[in-house]
């Protein structure tokens, strides 16, 4: 799978491909763990905008009104996401909803690889109360200048995607080698993605942390001394007072 990810956002005017149409088009080249380059257009839909979505992505009809049809920019497009790996958060309406547009005007679909940031979040950063991508942002602390605009979406999905990959890179093996046998079910080349990132680690395996033993092919966090100890020792005494209740009472005799 190619390592240049083309992490995309679109802003359209509903989520039906068939009768709505794209916006906004985002995208950030990744390469090296690094954003390399952008691209963001406008994109006269031509049809009205609804107030709803004009209230949700700040893009006014006015705005629009004088930006290029999507006919104009596809060829840009479709090549610029040639040869990468396409990264969306939530990767089945993006990458569908530009493939059928990419079709409406004449161009062949996107055959490249997919990865849903949505589904990498929720199994590897499965602590968080929210998968929308503006909560991500704020409990993360990822810089998320204007949400619902396409070039900002795309730029925090990158942030996002570099995020996950640290995480991974601090899993123990055997968590990610679990991980890896359990992600078939994931969208598009999601799985090829963890996959990766689980033989990159198993040729250059990294020392367990300390604070972990592996039990049974599990990773699993060491219990602290001082807590066995205490575990311990109200044993002791539980099993002392136990012990007092069942002797027989002195009887006095004189």
């Amino acid at each position: 799978m190619n390592t240049t990810y083309a992490v995309v956002d679109i802003e359209t005017t509903g989520t039906d491909p068939e009768t709505d149409r794209i916006i906004q088009f985002g995208c950030v080249l990744v390469e090296n763990d690094e954003i390399i380059s952008r691209f963001a257009v406008d994109i006269n839909p031509i049809k009205p905008i609804s107030n709803q979505i004009q209230h949700l992505t700040h893009i006014s009809n006015q705005r629009v009104k004088k930006a290029l049809y999507f006919e104009d920019v596809a060829a840009t497009i479709y090549n610029l996401l040639a040869d990468t790996t396409f990264v969306a958060h939530n990767i089945h309406f993006d990458y569908n909803f530009l493939n059928h547009e990419m079709v409406r005007c004449g161009m062949p679909e996107l055959q490249i690889p997919g990865i849903d940031t949505v589904e990498l979040a929720q199994i590897f950063l499965p602590t968080e109360v929210s998968f929308r991508l503006n909560d991500l942002a704020e409990s993360l602390g990822l810089q998320h200048d204007s949400p619902h605009q396409a070039d900002s979406d795309a730029e925090v999905t990158a942030y996002l995607l570099l995020h996950i990959k640290d995480t991974i890179e601090k899993l123990p093996l055997v968590t990610l080698e679990k991980i890896s046998q359990l992600s078939e079910m994931t969208s598009k080349e999601t799985d090829l993605f963890i996959k990766q990132m689980t033989l990159q680690a198993q040729t250059n395996p990294q020392p367990l942390d300390s604070s972990l033993q592996v039990i049974d092919g599990i990773a699993l966090r060491k219990k602290k001394c001082h807590y066995l100890k205490s575990h311990i020792m109200n044993g002791i005494i539980l099993k002392q007072k136990r012990k007092s209740q069942t002797l027989p009472r002195t009887v006095n005799l004189s």
